[in-house]
Order: C-alpha cells, then sequence, then structure tokens
C-alpha cells in the first residue's frame, strides 16, 4: 500500500470517528412537563435500547424545542443517564442545560466516554421537573414516528412506577411499539476496529518518516 493510499484510508477511519446522533428525528405526539405531576424530586423519563454495533457515548441531551410555546431552548439542567437495564446500574449521568451544545433539537453536555455493546440493553433517561415547580422544558410522549442513527435500535418507552422518585431508572415499560418518551438523548461515536487503529497508527508513522 502506498503513502497515498495509506493516507486516504487514515482519513476515512478518522471520518468515521465523527459523533452521531442517537435519535435523530420524531415527529408528532403529545408534549408534556412531567410524567405524574406536582413532584418535589421529579420523575425520570426516557426510552429503552440495543446497538447494533459496539459504541462510546461522549455526549447526554435532552429536547430543547417546545412547540406548545413555539420557543427553543432550555430554562433549566436536566440530569441524563444511561442504565444498563438488566443490572440497573447507572452507567453514565451528565448534566444538560442552557449553557450546553444544541445539536437540531436537542441540547448536550459532554460526558465521560462509556462504551456500550451489543451484548447488553440499555435505558436512557432525563429528570423532569425537579423540585415540584413547571420550567417549561418538555418531552415528547407517543410520538407518531420516529428515526434512529443505524447503529441504535429504538425500543420503547420508560416511565417511573411512582411519582417523586428523582434522579432513578425509570422502569415502568409501555412496550416495544411506544415511540417514547422522547426528552433524553446521546451523541455517540463508533469503536473502531483494529485495523482502523494500525491504519491510523501506519499514517503517522509514514508521514513523519516523510518530514525526516
Amino acid at each position: 500500500m502506498n503513502v497515498r493510499m495509506i493516507a486516504l484510508v487514515a482519513a476515512a477511519g478518522a471520518a468515521s470517528l465523527a459523533n452521531a446522533q442517537a435519535v435523530t428525528g420524531f415527529s408528532g405526539g403529545s408534549q408534556f412537563d412531567s410524567f405524574f405531576g406536582g413532584a418535589v424530586a421529579g420523575d425520570t423519563v426516557g426510552w429503552r435500547f440495543t446497538v447494533n454495533s459496539d459504541i462510546i457515548v461522549t455526549d447526554l441531551g435532552v429536547w430543547n424545542a417546545d412547540t406548545q410555546l413555539g420557543s427553543e431552548g432550555l430554562t433549566s439542567d436536566h440530569m441524563v443517564g444511561i442504565w444498563d437495564l438488566v443490572s440497573g446500574a447507572l452507567l453514565v449521568s451528565g448534566t444538560a442545560g442552557p449553557g450546553g451544545t444544541a445539536v437540531g433539537d436537542f441540547t448536550y453536555a459532554a460526558v465521560s466516554e462509556t462504551t456500550l455493546t451489543t451484548s447488553g440493553s440499555y435505558v436512557i433517561g432525563a429528570l423532569y421537573n425537579a423540585g415540584g415547580v413547571s420550567d417549561g422544558d418538555s418531552y415528547i410522549s407517543s410520538a407518531a414516528s420516529l428515526t434512529t442513527d443505524a447503529a441504535i435500535s429504538f425500543g420503547g418507552a420508560h416511565s417511573p412506577d411512582v411519582g417523586d422518585l428523582g434522579f432513578t431508572l425509570p422502569t415502568t415499560f409501555s412496550g416495544a411499539g411506544s415511540n417514547g418518551r422522547l426528552g433524553p438523548n446521546f451523541l455517540f461515536r463508533p469503536v473502531p476496529s483494529p485495523s482502523a487503529f494500525a491504519l491510523l497508527g501506519l499514517g503517522g508513522l509514514v508521514a513523519g518518516r516523510r518530514r525526516r
């Protein structure tokens, strides 16, 4: 393989590591700012998923568009996390809020990079109505349709068993056909293959030799 080919393959490998969004879009559904309402600690809602290839989660976020008020943006911070569905363990968490990075209709915060594998099942959830006061930030329940990145398989909506549980795994499952609750979302990149690492390293080595 010549130097030019190595450089092209290395560049393609680097491009494949760019971050992607899990839920890429949705339409319809009903808008809510809490699940039970009247909570003090708030309610965590979200959705379950599996991954079709190993990925690295880089950012967690929440929906930032308020279709009822005709505005965009967040007014409060929201804790967001991804749990292992089987063990209930919290794998990664962060806080998305007004100072975050907007990507389309979601606002994100960077988190500790966390690998999710094809052998696992996961739930992502976001906390709403913390403090018992409606802040105008909302999520969408029962969307008419949704799309995800090819690496993600959407599994259905999750909500808490009872109100005022705060930031915890939402254990009530609404079924595989339930398109919601679309508040939380995440950014990720694929886990690079060993061959991609080798090519990237070889490309750097060749480039270094050429500069001598």
